[in-house]
């Protein structure tokens, strides 16, 4: 399995594994707020029943993120080539391996570590459109792409 193939499993599992933590807080928030219903009583029960329903409602958001980028990683086909930069690109530079896909930050494989990050992110859109041999400087950093996958 390529460095590439490899990266885009790993993203894969980290979102089913966020995934599947948020459908857990989804849950746990539904049966404490249906435990707080049986005993509690009042301004008390109130109080508590929102709070269930605020951290349910925070999971639920989390889990629609999360599902929206599982859309956009269902995109990708990691065995596709290119030659210039665009979502599912793993572009190799002077500074260390890009990801672009989806928001992930540092990812180790082995001995090598990328940074996965979306194409719409501020580095991300500098990276969109190069190709091997191209050089930029970003935050006054400058930049090489040795190669683009």
């Amino acid at each position: 399995m390529s460095f590439k193939q490899e990266l885009h499993e790993k993203c894969r599992q980290l979102l089913a594994e966020r995934i599947e933590r948020a459908q857990q807080l989804i849950e746990q928030a539904q049966e404490a707020a249906e435990l707080e219903s049986k005993s509690s009583a009042g301004d008390k029960y109130e109080t508590g029943r929102a709070m269930m329903l605020i951290e349910r409602e925070n999971a639920e958001g989390q889990l629609q993120e999360a599902l929206k980028l599982k859309k956009v990683m269902d995109q990708i086909h990691p065995n596709r080539k290119t030659s210039i930069a665009e979502l599912g690109s793993l572009l190799q530079t002077s500074a260390g391996y890009y990801y672009l896909s989806i928001s992930m930050g540092k990812i180790l494989i082995g001995d090598k570590e990328a940074f996965v990050l979306s194409p719409v992110s501020p580095l991300g859109q500098f990276l969109v459109g190069k190709k091997a041999g191209d050089s930029f400087s970003f935050n006054s950093r400058p930049l090489n792409i040795l190669a683009v996958e």
